[in-house]
């Protein structure tokens, strides 16, 4: 029994690696999506703010 563990622990290690890199990968592309809408909502408020100082 032990020596069938031995046996799959580098494929068990490469999978929980691979599986660790996917999720950092998800969290980030989430990350960046949500500061890219607070970026256009700044730029459409600011926009607006202008538009009212002109007139």
């Amino acid at each position: 029994m032990t020596e069938n563990v031995t046996q799959f622990q580098p494929i068990l290690f490469i999978l929980v690696l691979v599986a660790f890199v996917i999720f950092i990968v998800f969290f980030l592309s989430g990350h960046f999506n949500r500061t890219k809408r607070i970026e256009e909502k700044l730029d459409k408020a600011l926009k607006e703010n202008a538009e009212k100082k002109e007139k």
